[in-house]
């Protein structure tokens, strides 16, 4: 058996066509059954019937010939060759032409020591079909819960950015402690549902990840195998037929032995090699799952750690992760060892080509079959562990405390809220230090799954920052998530501190400028971002640009400034600048509004749009668009044939007819 043949490996994401292929191949072990079985019959009318039975199977591989040596639907038409089986079948019906007048006493041999054993072979290797039919729905419906997580987490992340909308405006509208104390918990919720949102996005990811090139590979080759032990077992009952007819009619045995010799030349591997030679297509991996702001909290893709409640939250999602995984790990040590064994087993029974046996070769794939299943359902189990620890880790800033060896899980009722337990001091959490809100300002961390630069090079490292033990998320074969933030504001996540009633942000790579002393000496403002203003009360910033604060920011995450190089005015975004000096009007002794910055109304979007056809961007005012894209409809169609949309942070102009 030749071990560099796999179809895993060849066919990327094939699994239902190579299904039907072995399914056809199944089948046809039905189709030559019967043949044997209405040989035997016939063999009592002599040559003419035998002869107009041969004559009609000959049709009947025609017919099939394609299916049976490269499947349904290849990439790649055979022309007039065919598969080594069914070569090999097509000498069989001609030698079976050739003693048509033979006797009738071949009826009972054929009954007996053919068809019925076809019959078996095909009930059993159906069977096993069938569980690996099973495997791999298994497999698809972990990876499809993995996505139907990801959109649950987003529908609960919408509904919290939701409900602290609405607890804002109610705090806007009547200012008051319970107000304000409804908004705060309000805000924690929307925070917490936005971290498990990021969590099974990484998840999800991950799993998917796995299901294309670990899983999927795993059962095309089980698939593979399957077949290969069909036609080690055709092999014997068209030999086992052969010896029938030589012990009975001698006169005939030399044609016997031809067929013979063509049937020892139909080496498994044959049937595999043609059909992966005419199936290889170009096979691109489905996109990852990205963040998808909320159309009522306009956010980025960063977690948020804000105060106790989420680090409460981490913390219990951490200890959880860890129990999980260490469960699994040690599950997964001991399956691995067993389906190591196996597949040297596999090899070195697939290495044998010449002399392989059937039943050998099946009793080993149905070994392997029995030990991949489970070992590969707990792999992932202890991968979705395995990811949410380093989600938690890689962005969980050092100065906050993820120590989980006070967390007791067995304490901790489904039920009971989050916010009940941190009023009731139970065990989650200890009464944290100033220093347990307070981020460590020169530490930076590279975001699990997402892009950004290593600051620590800048600073000349520091290992000694590193937490813990970590474990290191799988380098994937293709990465669609490296440094795409490139001229947009980069992705950090943020902490609030509200310690001495100030207003302070944080993030885990830097820290912002807004509501900070700025450390530049020269008292000159500057924008960091290039900002595009879309409404009238809104005003366009390059890096480079003069701007001169009017009105600073009230707590709604925009300031109003004056561009002196342009000379027009209006609001920016505050997270697009570095303010390093007094606006020119002031607030007098108001006090500041609540930290939470709310979107502004005008920028949420109305509706969405899904588009369906591709578009590559014509001018500078446009956006390029890809089939499945689901855009937000900035400004609706005026007459024009064209919709201002937004798309994972850039915006412009598209077809409104390419869309739905």
């Amino acid at each position: 058996m030749s071990t560099q043949l796999s179809i895993g490996n060849e066919l990327k994401d094939s699994y239902k066509d190579t299904h039907k292929w072995v399914q056809n191949n199944l089948k046809w072990l039905r189709d030559i059954e019967q043949f044997y079985r209405e040989r035997a019959k016939l063999e009592h009318e002599y040559s003419e019937k035998l002869s107009g039975l041969t004559k009609d199977y000959f049709n009947r591989k025609s017919t099939l010939s394609v299916a049976l040596s490269v499947g349904d639907n290849p990439a790649m038409t055979p022309g007039s060759a065919e598969a080594a089986s069914v070569v090999t079948w097509n000498e069989v019906l001609t030698q079976t032409e050739n003693i048509s007048k033979e006797h009738w006493r071949l009826s009972r041999d054929f009954e007996g020591q053919v068809a019925s054993q076809m019959a078996k072979i095909h009930s059993k290797m159906d069977t096993t079909l069938s569980q690996i039919n099973g495997f791999n729905s298994e497999m698809v419906d972990k990876r499809d819960n993995a996505y139907h997580e990801v959109h649950k987490a987003k529908k609960k992340y919408d509904e919290a950015c939701t409900s602290m909308e609405n607890a804002r405006n109610k705090n806007t509208k009547s200012p008051g402690e319970r107000n304000r104390q409804k908004m705060e918990e309000k805000q924690a919720e929307m925070n917490i549902a936005k971290n498990e949102y990021l969590i099974k996005i990484n998840q999800a990811n991950r799993i998917k990840d796995k299901f294309y090139f670990q899983d999927t590979p795993e059962v095309l080759d089980l698939l593979q195998d399957l077949n290969e032990c069909r036609v080690l077992f055709l092999n014997d009952i068209w030999k086992t037929a052969g010896s029938v007819e030589k012990t009975t009619l001698e006169r005939i045995s030399q044609k016997l032995d031809t067929a013979n010799a063509v049937i020892g030349e139909n080496k498994p591997s044959l049937g595999t090699a043609m059909f992966i030679k005419h199936n290889a297509r170009n096979w691109n991996e489905p996109r990852d799952f990205l963040f998808q702001p909320s159309p009522i909290w306009q956010d980025d893709e960063n977690f948020v750690i804000s105060a106790e409640p989420e680090i409460s939250d981490f913390r219990i999602k951490l200890a959880q992760a860890e129990q999980e995984y260490n469960k699994f790990h040690h599950m997964t040590e001991g399956e691995m060892s067993r389906l190591s064994s196996l597949n040297d087993k596999r090899s070195k029974v697939k290495s044998k080509e010449t002399d392989l046996q059937g039943e050998i070769y099946y009793d080993v794939v149905k070994a392997y079959l029995g030990a991949v299943t489970p070992f590969t359902g707990h792999e992932t189990l202890k991968l979705r562990a395995e990811v949410q620890i380093e989600s938690i880790q890689n962005n969980v800033p050092s100065g906050f405390d993820l120590n989980t060896d006070d967390i007791d899980l067995s304490k901790i009722k489904k039920k009971s809220g989050l916010f009940s337990k941190l009023k009731n001091k139970t065990h989650i959490m200890g009464s944290p230090s100033p220093s347990h809100l307070m981020p460590t300002r020169n530490r930076s961390r590279k975001l699990f799954g997402s892009g950004g630069s290593n600051t620590d090079e800048a600073n000349g490292g520091d290992d000694n920052n590193a937490s813990g033990t970590h474990l290191s998320p799988r380098a994937r074969a293709t990465s669609s998530t490296g440094n795409t933030s490139s001229g947009r504001l980069s992705r950090t996540s943020s902490a609030v501190s509200t310690e001495n009633d100030a207003v302070s942000t944080y993030t885990t790579d830097t820290y912002s400028t807004r509501g900070s002393t700025s450390s530049n000496t020269n008292n000159i403002n500057r924008v960091l971002y290039t900002f595009q203003g879309r409404d009238n009360d809104e005003v366009s910033v390059n890096p480079g640009d003069s701007i001169k604060v009017l009105v600073p920011d009230t707590g709604s995450g925009w300031t109003k400034l004056k561009n002196d190089t342009t000379g027009d005015q209006g609001l920016a975004p505050t997270s697009y600048l570095e303010i390093n000096e007094k606006s020119t009007t002031t607030n007098g002794d108001k006090s500041l509004p609540p930290s939470v910055p709310p979107p502004r109304g005008s920028k949420k979007p109305s509706r969405t749009l899904t588009v369906q056809y591709g578009y590559d961007a014509q001018e500078e005012n446009e956006m390029t668009i890809e089939p499945g894209d689901v855009v937000n409809v900035l400004k609706e169609d005026d007459g024009s044939g064209w919709t201002l949309a937004e798309f994972d942070g850039d915006s412009g102009l598209i077809p409104t007819n390419y869309c739905k």
